[in-house]
């Protein structure tokens, strides 16, 4: 059976594949006049690569977590990593980054914005100095996703619940973390009430229609994992039993989707499907078995034990996606392949 070290060479050969690749590109600009129609890199000049600017961002985060890795310190590809790296995440670029969204204040909302605090979180917390270093610099992105965040919610209406990037939750989870990481306060407040107005009052998700031909998110899911972050551990022990009432093992939600045409760039998200409800698979199950032991409840114990036995159905088809020659997977599953990986098994 592979083991998580097994990924570290293949996935950081995709990553820094993917960042120093400039075409195909999909710039999903506003274009206001004939002046912003110019090249991705004189707007992006560090993200405009692996075929969209969220990707590029989120390959980027791959990467330095890649270098984290006991198997990375005598890896022929380290010196090449940390060197893109460098080069890419220069102070001058984050700048010019940063800028671009205050000026924009709704391009990449949330989706983009989180891995940006993904980013910025995991090079601050790196063991690796030059990846320390790298974070000083993009600090000055992340605390304009912090300020970008505070300004957006408290004027959102209602949350979007769709399985691909608008999805708020997935985004808000990880901004969050973000945001304890970097002691803002100011936004860890907003977003907890957010949640709490957004969420508090769901029950029983339907997770048997839930999926639909292009998604990369279960959005019962992702409101669960930002739940978790959020209640207290009685809220949550009533939450859960309640909003997830409906998931079973044998529930569609938890199943795998054939990808019928690999070719085909939305219907590919499906891998990523897989792999994202594998990891929140991974992280709520053990809150349901603590509720169940508190509680003495066997059916929910039981119910933890079975999502577990599908998270291996759930994860094979994207990691074999993940180093495909096919791109319109490569250019970005690696990084939902990665984080699922990483709590299955160990890392060394």
């Amino acid at each position: 059976m592979p083991q998580i070290d097994d990924y570290v060479h293949p996935f950081a050969e995709v990553a820094l594949s993917n960042i120093t690749r400039e075409y195909p590109f999909a710039s999903h600009h506003l274009a206001r006049s004939l002046a912003d129609i110019v090249p991705a890199v004189e707007k992006h000049p560090a993200f405009a690569n692996s075929y969209d600017w969220h990707s590029s961002v989120h390959m980027h985060y791959l990467l330095a977590s890649l270098l984290e890795t006991e198997v990375a310190q005598g890896a022929g590809w380290r010196e090449r990593a940390i060197e893109v790296l460098s080069s890419h995440l220069s102070e001058e670029n984050m700048f010019a980054e940063a800028a671009f969204l205050r000026e924009n204040p709704s391009w990449e909302r949330p989706y983009g914005w989180a891995w940006t605090v993904e980013l910025n979180r995991v090079l601050n917390a790196s063991k690796v100095g030059e990846l320390r270093a790298l974070g000083a610099n993009t600090q000055v992105l992340a605390d304009t996703v912090f300020d970008l965040t505070s300004t957006w919610l408290p004027k959102v209406a209602a949350p979007v619940r769709h399985g691909v990037h608008s999805n708020t939750a997935f985004g808000l989870r990880r901004i969050l973390i973000g945001a304890r990481a970097a002691d803002r306060h100011d936004v860890i407040d907003v977003i907890a009430g957010a949640a709490r107005r957004f969420f508090a009052e769901d029950a029983a998700w339907n997770f048997t229609q839930e999926q639909s031909g292009h998604d990369f998110l279960s959005p019962g899911l992702c409101e669960a994992d930002l739940m978790a972050e959020i209640l207290t551990e009685d809220e949550l022990a009533s939450w859960l039993s309640s909003c997830l009432s409906e998931l079973s093992p044998e529930s569609p939600a938890l199943t795998p989707v054939k990808v019928l045409d690999p070719t085909d760039g939305q219907q590919s998200h499906l891998y990523g499907l897989g792999l994202s409800v594998a990891a929140s698979v991974m992280r709520l199950a053990p809150k349901f078995e603590a509720i169940a032991e508190k509680s003495g409840d066997e059916d929910l114990h039981a119910q933890a034990k079975g999502m577990l036995t599908r998270v291996d159905s759930l994860m094979a088809p994207g990691l074999e996606a993940a180093i495909s020659d096919e791109y319109v997977s490569s250019h970005w599953i690696a990084t939902f392949a990665w984080e699922a990986l990483r709590l299955n098994m160990p890392v060394s």
